[in-house]
């Protein structure tokens, strides 16, 4: 529309199809292309900031990286640091961008765009439109429908505003995950080449006006009324959920986090149920850990509507006949075999998507939805709801005993239960995480059936064996810090490099003592990996420090962080807590890609680097540690009262916050603490103020179950307890260079060899194996259930070409070895060789060379695979570890190192690329390898190393003895020298 015509307002519509959610299986991340991979050590300027309630920034670069949701359907307009738009919906994406007066709104001189109570604001200036010329250009998604409206205003232009819409198809209509960061190709929402299927219109400016994209696929002139009201409505609406939740506080970044949480989780809402994410995995789920964040933002109704969902998709009449173990034969014994009937697909087991129990999945749901409900309880210790979802409770707890603890030791398995899961297994071993999360799950219970007339005792007595158990057997003293699992086979060692889960989990679940879950975030501090946040003062963190690297292994994922900075909160940490929480604001939301993005994972997580927005399980842990952890507002309805447990710095001497059932104002002056609260919980609850005093003390000062009341406290003086890192004493791995000006003498054991070293996959590992329902490694002895068919081929016939004599030399080392025929002597835990061999030597020496290969895995890292023993005639012994990942390396693969996330001693081995003859410490870089998962050595690789002897003493033996299950160690070669 053009020159003087009547004012009018458009209406784009969009004819849309409902579309299917994403296969419920999950693909594995680390095996996808990721368009952030290689990005990870590119330094980076903070590009948002905090002003008032709004992100801004000025000039931005990114586009199509903020989500505006809306209604809860899968329809998102997506908007950018300048004004150009796309709308997303399945098979019908499209792109959207304005000019005025010929000039674009991306390209405009000045840009200052805010993200602010689930709107984009822009401030444009350009000088082409006049000195004092600026256009406020506001967008906003619609609540009640699938559509957006934007507001122009334009003011002082030297000449009347002519604006112009252009939509065309976008430049990749067929996104793998949804237009996600990092999943799919940047650009992809950019117009198509040749803008297919354009359409556009024309209006006049002078005053605001509205451009509205609905739901029909024409343009419709509207009255100025009309798109007022409909701009008004969604402005509304989005008041009244900002308003929902404020943090008032000293830190201007924390202030901007109420409004950007309740609009990220209102967007993983779908109507009925939390979602696994927002954007790339837009589907329901059942688990890991976006449910909390219906209580912790006071959404009641929402809460009842999930669980009463997922309550329905429990399997209530398949009745448990058929015995442990039941494993995939299919998928090579890696998991479960899915068939009615088994322990994990009968009675209790919660199905995937709501309503519907009888479809199986591959993962324990279970655990994470039951700890969300029991949450709930906390929040609003409903005795009807109790006595409604007693049976759903008495169910899962007897699922998970039955299944993961059938031989009533009291301590759990863990099948996938927690968001990394993918390539996590521990072969019916009893593990930290799952064995607090049932204590926590039977305590519970057993309080909710005092409460309602049932017999909790069993319940109690099963979480006070439980807590024995773990004291016993998986807390470790002398470290501080609970192990990641204890074997279930084997030596069943106890495994003491835990991940973040195995810590945080007991301290969240109360499975512990105060002074237990302080030394354990102590111990975190020193040895799980920190990366460093850019130019702040903050360190992220990895999710572990296991290798080699295999996705949600070793990652760094903000909900894993958030999860960890909670727990340090729980622990009386306040200042590990705090830091950890602005590390991944600032990584995440501030520095990122998207603005306010509450992220699967973080730019330095060496595999995939920026990945996924708003995801549902970062949104979830997110808004505890916020609420929970930050503000210390911890709800324990079940007893009758309110914790209040302050974690932020000490420095704040006024802080506020709000969310629909409770709002306090804290205040400090002249050594006196003053909490204002006001309480709106459906029962009241006695408020409790829970004081730090340091080094996981606390001190409790009572108030009532009044609505308004006010605490007065004196200041409690502490000093925190920081930790240092833990300085080891030096251990040989065998790792020096040789020594070239001594002789060497090659032993001759091809009389012990008993395979061809290509063998090691070819074999099936039978036996032994776990007589309980578990995920475990392939039966090819390689692989993990996310990739239960996974074979690398070893083969070492160019290898064997390049051997002269019966000589292979590495870095100057001769080894004696065949050309034909076998050539290793293997060692295993597995009945296909033994678990130790004995070879004799004689004469005296200096050092042994050892050429050697085997595999080993991620759960097997940081601790002894093998050992190489010499004996000496007179009986005493040297002893030679074999560690992952320090000295011993996956045959198949190399050690992907940045020196994080991912280190190992120094310098590294030297290996045998058995498919090229390479020798180099370093065949990554020999053999040009790339990427972080996989990383494939062609043919295999063999090692060597060193191992210093008493040359005073004479040799006797040499064994070789497997500690560790799941792996074969072997040796191929002996030098003396």
């Amino acid at each position: 529309m053009e020159g003087k015509a009547p004012m009018k307002h458009f209406v784009l519509t969009l004819s849309l199809i409902l579309t299917g959610f994403l296969s419920a299986e999950a693909q594995i991340a680390g095996a996808l292309q990721s368009y952030n991979d290689g990005k990870q050590d590119e330094a980076r300027v903070q590009q948002y900031f905090p002003e008032g309630d709004a992100i801004v920034c000025v000039n931005g670069k990114n586009r199509f990286t903020r989500a505006l949701y809306g209604s809860y359907s899968d329809w998102r307009v997506e908007t950018s640091d300048r004004p150009v738009f796309a709308v997303v919906k399945k098979n019908h994406h499209r792109h959207i961008r304005f000019e005025v007066n010929g000039v674009a709104l991306d390209s405009t001189d000045y840009c200052k765009a805010s993200y602010v109570n689930g709107m984009r604001i822009y401030r444009l200036q350009d000088k082409r439109w006049g000195k004092d010329a600026y256009l406020k250009l506001t967008v906003v998604a619609m609540p009640d429908r699938e559509g957006a409206v934007w507001l122009f205003d334009d003011q002082h232009f030297d000449k009347e505003a002519v604006y112009t819409a252009e939509v065309c198809d976008i430049a990749n209509p067929k996104l793998s995950r949804n237009g996600d960061i990092g999943a799919d190709k940047p650009g992809c929402f950019e117009a198509s080449s040749k803008k297919r299927n354009i359409s556009g219109c024309k209006w006049n400016g002078g005053r605001e006006t509205y451009f509205v994209i609905d739901s029909i696929n024409q343009i419709t002139p509207v009255s100025d009324e009309q798109g007022r009201q409909l701009f008004m409505k969604a402005v509304m609406h989005n008041g009244a959920l900002q308003s929902r939740i404020e943090f008032n506080t000293p830190d201007p970044y924390i202030n901007t986090l109420g409004s950007a949480l309740t609009f990220a989780a209102d967007g993983d809402w779908d109507g009925q149920t939390w979602l696994h994410g927002c954007i790339g995995w837009r589907m329901p789920l059942a688990g890991w850990r976006a449910a909390y964040v219906g209580d912790v933002l006071g959404w009641n109704e929402r809460q009842l509507s999930h669980f009463n969902a997922y309550a329905k998709s429990q399997v209530t009449n398949v009745e448990p006949t058929i015995p442990h173990p039941s494993q995939d034969a299919k998928m090579n014994m890696a998991r479960a075999e899915k068939k009615w009937g088994t322990q994990m697909y009968s009675n209790g087991y919660i199905c995937r998507n709501p309503e519907r129990n009888n479809q199986m999945h591959h993962y324990d749901m279970n655990l994470n939805y039951m700890d969300e409900l029991l949450w709930h309880f906390q929040y609003d210790a409903d005795t009807a709801y109790m006595r409604q979802m007693w049976p759903v409770i008495k169910r899962h707890l007897a699922w998970e005993k039955r299944n993961y603890d059938p031989d009533g030791d009291h301590l759990y398995d863990a099948y996938c239960c927690i968001w990394a899961s993918d390539a996590l297994y521990y072969s019916g071993g009893a593990v930290t995480h799952s064995s607090a999360y049932n204590y926590r799950g039977n305590l519970l219970a057993a309080r909710i059936a005092d409460i309602i007339g049932e017999d909790g005792k069993p319940y109690q007595q099963e979480a006070e064996a439980i807590l024995k158990a773990m004291n016993e057997r998986l807390w470790l003293s002398e470290k501080g810090v609970w192990a990641e699992y204890e074997d279930g086979m084997g030596l069943k060692r106890k495994h003491e490099s835990p991940a973040v889960w195995s810590i945080y989990t007991p301290i969240d679940c109360g499975a512990c003592s105060p002074a237990q879950a302080y030394k354990a975030v102590n111990w975190m501090r020193s040895h799980i990996p920190h990366i460093r946040v850019e130019d702040t003062n903050y360190k992220t963190i990895a999710t572990s420090n296991w290798m080699p690297y295999s996705w949600s292994i070793n990652n760094v994922a903000t909900a894993e962080t958030m999860h960890m900075a909670l727990a340090c909160f729980e622990a009386g940490d306040d200042i590990q807590g705090y830091d950890l929480l602005m590390a991944s604001v600032m990584d995440n939301m501030f520095y990122g890609q998207s603005p306010a993005n509450f992220g699967q994972l973080s730019h330095y997580d060496a595999a995939r680097g920026e990945c996924y927005r708003d995801f549902g399980d970062c949104i979830g842990i997110s808004s505890r540690t916020l609420i929970q952890g930050l503000f210390g507002i911890i709800p324990e309805a079940l007893y009758g009262q309110c914790v209040i447990r302050p974690g932020f710095p000490s420095s704040w001497d006024s802080v506020s916050v709000k969310t629909p059932y409770l709002t306090y104002k804290f205040t400090r002056k002249d050594g006196v603490e003053r909490y204002e609260v006001t309480q709106n919980f459906r029962q009241p609850l006695k408020i409790v103020i829970r004081q730090n005093t340091g080094k996981g003390n606390y001190r409790e000062i009572e108030g009532t179950s009044e609505r308004y009341q006010v605490i007065e406290v004196r200041k409690a003086d502490y000093v925190m307890s920081l930790s240092h890192p833990i300085v080891k004493g030096k251990r040989n791995y065998g790792l020096e260079e040789p020594d070239l000006s001594k002789p060497f003498k090659m032993q001759d054991i091809a009389g012990f060899f008993n395979s061809e070293v290509d063998d090691i996959f070819k074999n099936r590992y039978l036996s032994p194996r776990p007589q309980t329902t578990t995920l475990q490694i392939p039966v090819q002895g390689v692989g993990e259930w996310c990739h239960p068919q996974y074979t690398p081929v070893i083969n070492d016939s160019v290898f064997r070409t390049l051997i002269q004599k019966n000589t292979f030399t590495v870095a100057g080392v001769p080894f004696r070895t065949p050309k034909e025929g076998r050539n290793v002597v293997y060692t295993s835990l597995w009945d296909n060789y033994p678990d130790s061999i004995v070879v004799p030597l004689k004469g005296k020496a200096s050092s042994a060379y050892l050429l050697m290969a085997g595999s080993t895995n991620h759960m097997q890292s940081r601790i002894d695979n093998a050992l190489v023993i010499a004996t000496y005639e007179d009986h005493t012994c040297d002893t030679l570890f074999l560690r992952n990942p320090d000295n011993w390396c996956p045959i198949e693969q190399d050690y992907y190192v940045d020196g994080k996330a991912f280190y190992s001693a120094n310098p590294r081995p030297y290996r045998v690329c058995l498919g090229t003859g390479t020798v180099s410490r370093d065949l990554g870089k020999a053999l040009n390898i790339k990427g972080v998962y996989g990383r494939e050595i062609p043919g295999g690789a063999a090692q060597m190393l060193r191992m210093p002897l008493n040359e005073k003493k004479r040799l006797r033996s040499l064994t070789l003895r497997v500690l560790s299950n799941d792996i074969v160690a072997g040796l191929m070669g002996i030098t003396l020298q």
